[in-house]
């Protein structure tokens, strides 16, 4: 009462008792004698306020602003002016071009949840979903607005994606995935549902979100419940539905796609118990193509270590002891890169052209210089010459705390190094190398379902064994085939190469006979990768005999 005035927060009232002092920075108010201030009949209350709430669901469409679903109005949909996006008002008389908006009535109550834009505006409501129609050419004005309802699963709280000329959202119990496009035969739209030809991978889980990625392949990522990420490679006009799941050393939380400039940028909220704790990284898919095989990067939560002319100087080696094998030669180079004691036993590999050679550090002299032994006769091609290319192979890489304590395997020089351990935020290498890749190991498993015949009489009560398999594969390297995981045998594919090079990826046919037994086997074998190496497998030709 002091100050003049009280509020009712509830009937949104302000009562005043006094009027208060005007003046700077305070509020004038004058008091009338009742009466004295005419009334009016034209005002309204606003549909959004602090109150009443604000749209739950924003989109464009049609050069209209389109807002949906209000705490207080959950059923109701409203659209701006055509081209006039803050303007929801109405001329008079009512012209095409002003707002318009109309409430989903039906027999139950229909929250909406999405707006989709697709040949026609879609409204995805708890209880189904509804298609906005128009008149002439299907164009909404205030006179012309109506609304059809299309199918009736209904959809949960995560916005739906759109792809191409298809939508998918997730139903209201976040754990079936269906599509939505138009169907000319119906003049509306139908879908299905998606998630039926992986029930195992959604029975009994939700979904926390749901992310799209264009390239390289089209794929739907969802995180589920549990911490795994459940991949659909969906390509719906070559009615192409696959699904994947993808497990790691954690959980992944959420999930989150970015155009990129060539590849979808795809970037993962993942919670991993590290050193005793957990906690939260946010870690970005790498490529999936590499021209290099000392770029491939196939392990989960990575870093990496690039010691090609990491300082940007060329390298000249200096001797008097001669360029033979174990000659004691003066490397320097123009910017730092040496550190001390650390570096001895590193190697520093200079090449020009077809001829190069190993050096390894002795002593550390200053930042840009060190006293290295040669690894075999130094080519006259290196010697008194600024090398331009030029590479520090390391022993011990650092900066690997964010994965501390934890066993990870490394891609070294395009050659893998397993079982590896993280120690005061070091990984010690079996091998020095230049080009270094570190992290979590995954492993890629594919098993086939039992082999049956189209036609004909059906193999699937026979005796089957699969003895052989050759596999159409691209950009592949490090496959092992079997007919159990106890019986894993890997397939070799090297042919003609330097022998301190590593082993290019193939593209081709690999064939590999397996082992196999009569009542043991039924026809199926596995397809794994545990090395962090590339594996694309386009088709299976397995070579099958079958008996009563």
């Amino acid at each position: 009462m002091a100050q003049g005035w009280t509020i009712d927060p509830g009937a949104d009232l302000i009562n005043f008792y006094e009027a208060p002092p005007t003046g700077t920075n305070n509020i004038v108010v004058t008091q009338y004698a009742a009466g004295a201030v005419g009334g009016t009949d034209v005002w309204a209350v606003g549909a959004w306020s602090y109150r009443y709430g604000y749209p739950g669901e924003v989109e464009f469409f049609g050069d209209r602003l389109w807002f949906a679903g209000s705490p207080g109005d959950p059923q109701t949909v409203w659209a701006s002016n055509i081209g006039d996006y803050p303007n929801f008002g109405r001329s008079s008389p009512i012209v095409d071009s002003d707002a318009v908006s109309f409430t989903i009535n039906a027999r139950q109550v229909n929250a909406i949840r999405d707006l989709i834009p697709l040949d026609s505006l879609l409204v995805l409501t708890t209880g189904g979903e509804w298609k906005v129609t128009g008149g002439q050419d299907a164009v909404v004005t205030p006179s012309t607005i109506g609304i059809k309802p299309q199918s009736a699963y209904g959809t949960g709280d995560l916005q739906a994606r759109v792809l191409g000329e298809s939508a998918v959202f997730l139903q209201a119990q976040g754990q079936r995935v269906r599509d939505l496009s138009y169907q000319f035969e119906k003049d509306g739209f139908r879908g299905n549902e998606i998630s039926i030809w992986a029930d195992h991978l959604v029975q009994g889980y939700t979904f926390r979100g749901i992310e799209y990625s264009t390239a390289p392949w089209p794929i739907l990522w969802m995180p589920r419940t549990d911490g795994v990420l459940i991949g659909c490679t969906y390509m719906p006009e070559q009615e192409v539905t696959g699904w994947h799941p993808h497990e790691t050393d954690g959980e992944v939380l959420d999930v989150c796609c970015l155009p990129g400039e060539i590849e979808t940028e795809v970037y993962l909220l993942v919670r991993r118990f590290i050193n005793g704790e957990w906690v939260q990284y946010v870690e970005q898919m790498a490529p999936t193509r590499y021209d290099d095989p000392l770029d491939w990067k196939y392990a989960d939560s990575l870093l990496t270590y690039d010691g090609r002319r990491p300082n940007g100087s060329p390298m000249t080696l200096s001797s008097t002891d001669g360029w033979n094998e174990g000659s004691v030669i003066t490397a320097t180079t123009g910017a730092a890169i040496f550190s001390g004691a650390g570096d001895v036993g590193n190697i520093l590999r200079l090449a020009i052209g077809d001829e190069h050679v190993r050096l390894r550090v002795m002593a550390f002299v200053s930042p840009t210089v060190a006293t290295v032994e040669s690894i075999g006769e130094v080519p006259l091609a290196l010697r008194g010459v600024a090398v331009q290319d030029w590479t520090y192979q390391r022993s011990t890489i650092a900066g690997m705390a964010h994965l501390e304590g934890k066993t990870v395997v490394a891609l070294v020089d395009g050659n893998v190094q397993k079982d590896l351990q993280v120690v005061d935020g070091k990984v010690q290498l079996q091998r020095p190398g230049g080009v270094v890749h570190i992290g979590l190991p995954y492993t890629a498993h594919i098993e086939t379902l039992e082999v049956n015949s189209n036609g004909g009489d059906t193999l699937r009560p026979m005796k089957k064994l699969a003895f052989e398999v050759a596999l159409l594969v691209r950009n592949t390297r490090g496959v092992y085939v079997g007919t159990t995981l106890d019986t894993l045998d890997p397939i070799t594919q090297r042919d003609f190469e330097d022998y301190d090079e590593p082993t290019n990826a193939y593209t081709g046919v690999l064939r590999k006979n397996m082992s196999c037994r009569w009542g043991v086997d039924s026809g199926h074998f596995h397809i794994i990768s545990d090395d962090p190496l590339p594996m694309e497998i386009l088709s299976l030709m397995p070579q099958v005999v079958a008996s009563e």
